[in-house]
């Protein structure tokens, strides 16, 4: 019964993580979403990480998309591309969906029901991701500007605080020898936003936390390991600190803790960027967009690429999305924003990130601005040809 239809659809967003553990149970759940290998394309690789990702929390549940192959859909969508490959095979959707609802052995009576708690789960569902993202953005906004503490600050224990860009601290001069290590050189650009970067002696990698669940409430028992920090601020465009991007370093070497991802973002980092280099203005892009000063802007995906261009093109201001993603949702239509440069990582033979540049590329050329590509001839990114890597 197609009439089925939007009853099958709210109630499997309803239990999308059920559905996600029943259909992909190799995936897993990070930050609010299921990503997986895809069962369909048999993409499994050893050393490849998994492109398929279905939102869980907070944003549009159930969308999901697979940034290797690029086929992408909704609840419904995802059923049938799973269950046969065609994510328009609706009968299909509909027969497992009324199976695992249960609607099959409901009355009329039990279904209208079903429908309106479901209505129901789906307000309060909203009004809590929604509670759940404003304690996320503040708790990203308290992660940057760490205070020392015993307790975690959002999601890692950040002990002694974190210290700002020019007091000298000794966090902070091994992160600048971490990133001089990287070809960048911070007293050699004409205008470094001094507001993006702060530095901690030492930051919890949160990734390696060990979590337990005792009478249905989960919790951390024990803490990940500690390492030197780079803390970036990841700002809208008003702004304001929306993520926390940390580069957690060896205590000894300059260069990255021994832990993968070395990297990690928390908050809402969609629509935000980290500024390194304000251009010949010295004014942060939201305060250039307000007086009316108009520059170049060279946007990367790392820290490090973007600030490869920051001392030898000090025109221009440059920014980092932190990721391919990033890129794509970058305030770039601001009318600081006089045209373009995206220097692209090469990332050879990888189809999910070719895809994603491409999406990256077509969002930036969406704003009406001239965008040029540039792709370093050496290495995967500018930053291999800063340092001389072949």
């Amino acid at each position: 019964m197609t009439s089925d239809l939007s009853i099958v659809k709210s109630g499997l967003i309803g239990r999308m993580e059920e559905v996600c553990r029943q259909l992909l149970p190799d995936g897993r759940l990070e930050g609010g979403q299921w990503v997986s290998f895809n069962p369909v394309t048999s993409d499994y690789r050893p050393g490849r990480l998994p492109a398929l990702k279905v939102r869980i929390s907070g944003g549009d549940i159930g969308a999901w998309i697979d940034w290797r192959s690029g086929d992408k859909g909704d609840a419904l969508g995802l059923v049938a591309y799973i269950l046969t490959g065609d994510r328009r095979n609706a009968k299909e959707t509909l027969a497992w969906g009324r199976d695992f609802l249960g609607l099959t052995r409901m009355s009329r009576e039990e279904r209208a029901a079903l429908q309106r708690n479901a209505e129901q789960h789906r307000i309060r569902r909203d009004r809590d991701a929604e509670k759940a993202r404003q304690r996320k953005l503040q708790s990203a906004d308290r992660l940057f500007f760490a205070k020392p503490s015993t307790t975690e600050t959002g999601p890692a224990l950040c002990p002694q605080g974190t210290f700002a860009l020019g007091e000298n601290s000794p966090a902070e001069r091994h992160a600048l020898a971490y990133l001089a290590a990287r070809a960048v050189d911070f007293s050699a650009i004409a205008n470094v936003n001094r507001l993006s970067f702060r530095f901690s002696p030492a930051t919890e990698w949160w990734k390696g936390a060990t979590w337990k669940t005792d009478g249905g409430r989960k919790y951390k028992a024990e803490r990940g390991p500690m390492f030197p920090a780079i803390h970036a601020a990841m700002r809208n465009a008003m702004g304001i600190v929306t993520s926390c991007h940390v580069t957690f370093l060896d205590p000894i070497a300059p260069k990255k803790a021994p832990v993968t991802p070395a990297k990690l973002m928390w908050g809402e980092a969609r629509g935000a960027v980290i500024e390194i280099a304000t251009g010949p203005s010295a004014k942060p892009y939201w305060q250039a967009d307000v007086a009316g000063i108009c520059d170049p802007l060279i946007i990367a995906e790392g820290i490090e690429t973007a600030g490869s261009f920051a001392a030898p093109c000090p025109e221009a201001r440059c920014w980092a999305g932190g990721s391919l993603a990033g890129v794509m949702h970058a305030p770039a239509g601001l009318d600081c924003v006089e045209w373009i440069l995206f220097a692209r990582d090469n990332n050879a033979g990888n189809a999910s990130a070719q895809k994603q540049f491409e999406a990256a590329l077509e969002a930036l050329e969406q704003h009406g601005k001239r965008v040029v590509v540039e792709a370093s001839h050496v290495g995967d990114d500018f930053n291999d040809l800063a340092r001389g890597e072949v």
